[in-house]
């Protein structure tokens, strides 16, 4: 009887630790995933005229560093859908021209994946792997044709006026998971 007894708490004990095993590590690895995603996007192979970085800053806004940068504003999204949309604002001061500050969003639903605005108004719209899709002018609405855009201009801008993103989350992780974030995201850049 006590032996029947130790077997089943002996089996239901070691279920427990798999158990509460597995959801640790799932834990772990999905804040691994995230909080070191600019370090992988970094490192992961890409198409030309993509920039895996970008997309992952943006989209682990939350749960990345957001260094504190003289004229750098982060700026929640407000109003009732705002509070839950984890939408973040970023917005450079620093490189105002005319009351025009370069702006770097996600953009809402599916058709505008991503979004930066520079200092000269122009409005340029990238897909889920921040390739440039769209561009059109801020004031007017008046489209711009994507092939008449130095997308290496527009890269370079990027870099300047909101790589220190990049660079404050550039740091290796602990526990390299690479290969996880390339399996999980090399589709959606290549």
């Amino acid at each position: 009887m006590l032996s029947k007894l130790l077997k089943r708490m002996l089996i239901i004990t070691c279920c427990l630790l798999v158990g509460v095993g597995v959801v640790f590590v799932r834990w772990y690895v999905k804040g691994n995933l995230t909080e070191n995603s600019v370090y992988y996007a970094m490192h992961i192979q890409h198409s030309k005229g993509t920039h895996p970085d970008f997309a992952m800053v943006i989209d682990n806004m939350n749960t990345i560093k957001q260094p504190k940068v003289d004229k750098v504003v982060y700026r929640p999204e407000s109003g009732k859908e705002g509070a839950f949309s984890g939408r973040v604002y970023i917005y450079n001061e620093a490189y105002s021209v005319d009351g025009k500050t370069p702006e770097l969003y996600m953009g809402h639903g599916d058709d505008d994946a991503y979004i930066y605005i520079d200092n000269r108004g122009i409005r340029y719209e990238f897909d889920k792997a921040f390739k440039l899709r769209r561009a059109s002018d801020y004031d007017t609405y008046d489209e711009i044709d994507i092939h008449t855009i130095d997308e290496k201009a527009i890269s370079d801008e990027l870099y300047k006026y909101f790589g220190f993103l990049i660079k404050a989350n550039d740091k290796k992780p602990k526990v390299n998971l690479q290969w996880l974030f390339n399996k999980k995201y090399y589709k959606r850049f290549n």
